[in-house]
């Protein structure tokens, strides 16, 4: 039987019961640096590329809070068009959530990246590998040419995947989701509230 997707209001209450947390400054070493993690040349860039505040979000396409955080993190995005995100995948529910995140990174080549970030994060059904395959064939992504693609670049997506799983776990974090933004780290949800402060606290 599927799962019931996940209410709104009960995750973002969740979320609000996590906001205690504040922000950690990245200066304990050893960890990554903020260059390392933001600017990896494998990760496609969402929002504009020449923002001044970069989100990095440390997602799982089957992680509920994953996905309401990118929701309330896209509101902000439309209204300030200065913000650069990347999403680096960290794919801790198994081999379905690693399809996801290999199949929209390998959409990328198609010009169907964001469009299936979009698709993967927002959608309320429960993802299989039928399912994945299903959703980003709807959007026109051929899955057939980015399998083709995986196999092809295999070793530069296990690479990538490897390095985020290294970088998370530097970061201490628990599960997903966890956000770097501007030099803060937040190991938690957010609201789109939350996000305009850190956004703010970069910027200052």
């Amino acid at each position: 039987m599927q799962d019931r997707p996940p209410n709104r209001r009960h995750i973002l209450k969740a979320i609000a019961g996590l906001g205690v947390m504040a922000p950690l400054p990245l200066w304990a070493a050893p960890m990554p640096s903020v260059e390392d993690v933001a600017f990896d040349p494998d990760i496609p860039v969402l929002g504009n590329p020449k923002g001044d505040v970069t989100v990095v979000e440390f997602t799982d396409y089957q992680c509920p809070y994953c996905k309401l955080s990118f929701i309330e993190l896209s509101k902000v995005m439309a209204e300030d068009g200065n913000i650069r995100v990347l999403l680096r995948d960290w794919p801790i529910f198994g081999e379905v959530s690693r399809n996801a995140a290999l199949l929209t990174l390998a959409s990328n080549s198609q010009g169907r990246y964001a469009d299936a970030v979009r698709t993967l994060m927002t959608t309320r059904e429960r993802l299989t590998f039928s399912s994945t395959a299903d959703l980003l064939s709807d959007i026109g992504v051929s899955v057939p040419q980015a399998r083709s693609e995986i196999d092809t670049r295999r070793d530069t997506f296990v690479n990538l995947l490897a390095r985020s799983h290294a970088q998370a776990t530097a970061f201490q974090l628990r599960g997903t989701p966890g956000f770097l933004i501007g030099k803060s780290l937040y190991k938690r949800g957010m609201s789109a509230d939350d996000f305009r402060e850190a956004i703010a606290l970069a910027r200052s």
